[in-house]
Order: structure tokens, then sequence, then C-alpha cells
């Protein structure tokens, strides 16, 4: 059975349907969780890696150190050719490996579902947790932007794939995220009330998902 390797910052920010992805294509999923101190594995068994998000930032090594472990085997994975998919925290990090900047957004926080522009000329309703964003790195393909955070998607070869937004989340992770004190975010952000009424959006977003990881891994 092929492997697939899960990198999880956090419990509460999980993997969400990238597991129903996985079981659906009878692959077998590990995980390494960096911020419990593990060693990083080896890469080799794997058809390829997710890197979940995650509430630190790329650029507080300081207060996270396991993450320059984690960007080490980051940068491993980008010089061996390995497939990798990055969401939110894992796009910054992969672009920070990748040679550009991680910066706290001066528009301020995405929170909720909002629309991006995809590079074929559709509009994605897509759902965001971020107050960070990268500069795009070099030799990228932007194939996901908007007006409020330009940086909303980027491919780079064959074999990296990143997106600033949550495309696996799920209905029980958005519910969480609507739990927040999202009154005390500034920028483009949904009140609770928007949020739970914009569940049935993540259907979509789902199906756009899966064909990303059948394209990348499959």
């Amino acid at each position: 059975m092929q492997k697939l390797l899960i990198i999880q910052h956090q419990q509460t920010v999980p993997p969400g349907s990238t597991l129903e992805w996985a079981q659906k294509n009878h692959i077998q999923v590990e995980y390494w969780h960096p911020a419990e101190g593990n060693p990083a594995p080896d890469f080799k068994p794997y058809l390829g890696v997710v890197i979940c998000g995650g509430t630190a930032n790329a650029f507080e090594e300081d207060k996270f150190p396991w993450l320059q472990a984690e960007k080490a085997f980051l940068k491993n994975l980008v010089q061996n050719d390995q497939k990798v998919f990055g969401l939110c925290l894992g796009a910054q990090l992969l672009a920070e490996v990748l040679g550009e900047k991680v910066f706290v957004h001066s528009a301020g926080w995405e929170s909720g579902f909002v629309p991006v522009k995809m590079s074929g000329g559709e509009t994605l309703q897509v759902f965001q947790s971020h107050l960070c964003t990268f500069d795009l790195p070099k030799g990228a393909e932007l194939f996901a932007t908007n007006e409020f955070c330009k940086n909303q998607g980027y491919r780079v070869g064959q074999n990296i794939v990143a997106t600033q937004f949550h495309p696996e989340a799920t209905d029980e992770w958005i519910k969480y995220c609507s739990e927040k004190d999202l009154s005390a975010r500034t920028g483009n952000v949904q009140t609770k009330t928007e949020m739970l009424n914009s569940l049935p959006l993540r259907k979509a977003l789902q199906e756009w998902y899966f064909k990303q990881l059948d394209a990348l891994f499959l």
C-alpha cells in the first residue's frame, strides 16, 4: 500500500478531508509532529507529503525552535524532487524554504469564506484563517489570487503545490474556527453567522482539493 506523510503542527489544525481522500484512494497515512520534538522521518517510502497549517508563524524560530528542523526537512524534500502540498502555514514554510519572505499581512486577517480568482478564469470560494502572507517564490506559477491578499496559491514545477487557504477544511473545523473571537480581527473577516451560513460552499472547495491531490500524487 502506498503511504502519504502528513506534517501536523498541532491537534487543533488537523489534515481534515486529506484523510478522506487518502482512504478513498487506499493510501496509508502516517504523521510527523515536529512540534513534539520527534526526529524527521525518511521521506523515501512516501509518495508525497502534505503540510498542515498551524498557529505558529514561519519566522518565529526563536519561539518555536522546531521550525528549524522542519525547514531543513522541507529543503531536503525540494532538493530531492519529492511531491509536496502545503496548506496555509505549509505554503508559507515552502515559500521561505524556496528563498522568499513570510510576513504579517498589512491589510489584516482573512477569516472565513472569501472568493479567489483562479488562473483558468473561474472564481472559487475558499476557507481562510491567516494573518501572514509571503512573497511568491521565483519561478512559481500563481494560480489563485484576490485583491485583499495577492498570493493565494502557487505551483513550482511538477512537484510543489501550495495554498494560503484551507481546501482541507471540514465542517467540524470550520465550526471550531467560528467560535474564535472574530470581532478582535481586522481585515477580511466573516462573522460567526456568516461563516456557518457559508458551509455549503465547502463541497465545491473539497472537490477542487481532491482534484489537485489526484493530479499531484496519483
